[in-house]
């Protein structure tokens, strides 16, 4: 072989050579770009990914049982909301009582899933990114996140309680003065005038107990139907103990003073409520002060939860498989 042939080859050798190298270093320059907690090389996570995803897969069935509970609070609170509608004092007290006892549970489950993501290995640290995959740092985030949801739950609980106690207080204090005047006019009727007014004094009693619970809720319900409701009644009851009392001093005469309390007693009687209809409006008013907004905020809490949960199953599902190759 000539010397230029030796020349030509050796050359074409060392081209070889390099254009190997070159490629080897583009490799290796390509691995280096990736991050190690990326998609790209999900075998130097793998390890840390397989201690953390049962971890977070045991939170997040805390999380849904955590989010069935508050739907159960849910349906509780519409079952308080439809009783008060309806009058129904009973079933709004039994919602009540189980209300309270799921919130607490809901309160009590959301710091035991708190404690239980805090005590996750790995993420939630500088060196998060070498050890577990970034999409467990953002499942695991997410989860942490939806905690959030049941802030204020409690709160919200107790404004619903308030008015529907207070609405079934009122309702309670209402129809006794309305018995207890019935009660008076029939012993008016039978000429039995000092039982009457006795009668009279404790229908105002619940009038006065009434105000004070409207006084409590002036700053969240609009009281103003419930404010005319007391005021006719309150002026019936003055009216009636006057006709009462002036009839009581003539024994039997007609005076001036009789006719003009007829008049009055009749008077007021025509301005009193003719059914029970303005009632029902008082009671709404007064779950509008609160009842509604806490519905509202337990339906919000549920679905932040619900949908944690299923971002949290997609999130899973679309983790790579690690590599088996290095």
């Amino acid at each position: 072989m000539s010397r230029h042939l030796r020349t030509f080859f050796g050359a074409l050798v060392w081209f070889v050579i390099i254009v190997l190298i070159a490629l080897g270093a583009a490799g290796l320059v390509t691995g280096l770009d990736r991050a190690p907690g990326s998609a790209g090389r999900p075998e130097l996570t793998a390890a840390g990914d397989a201690a953390v995803v049962p971890m977070l897969d045991a939170a997040e069935a805390d999380l849904g049982a955590l989010a069935d509970q508050v739907e159960a609070l849910g349906r509780q609170a519409r079952g308080a909301l439809a009783a008060l509608n309806g009058a129904d004092a009973t079933t709004g007290e039994t919602a009540i009582a189980e209300g309270d006892r799921l919130v607490a549970e809901v309160i009590r489950r959301t710091m035991a899933v708190r404690r239980e993501l805090a005590a996750v290995p790995y993420v939630g640290t500088a060196q998060a990114g070498l050890t577990v995959s970034d999409a467990i740092v953002a499942r695991h985030a997410a989860l942490v996140a939806a905690l959030d949801a049941t802030d204020g739950l409690d709160t919200s609980w107790a404004r619903l309680s308030i008015g529907a106690v207070a609405a079934t207080r009122m309702s309670g204090l209402l129809a006794e003065h309305d018995r207890l005047v019935g009660q008076a006019a029939e012993r008016g009727r039978q000429a039995r005038y000092v039982e009457a007014m006795k009668l009279i004094d404790q229908a105002e009693a619940q009038l006065a107990a009434a105000r004070t619970i409207r006084d409590q809720l002036i700053n969240t319900v609009d009281v103003s139907v419930l404010d005319e409701w007391i005021k006719r009644n309150a002026d019936y009851d003055v009216a009636l103990r006057d006709l009462y009392k002036a009839i009581s001093k003539v024994k039997g005469k007609v005076t001036a003073a009789t006719q003009a309390a007829v008049k009055a007693e009749a008077a007021a009687r025509k301005r009193l409520p003719p059914d029970t209809r303005g009632l029902v409006i008082i009671m709404a008013d007064i779950g509008r002060g609160g009842m509604n907004g806490a519905v509202i905020a337990i339906e919000e809490a549920r679905a932040k939860l619900t949908d944690a949960i299923e971002s949290g199953t997609a999130s899973t599902a679309a983790e790579p498989e690690p590599s088996a190759s290095p």
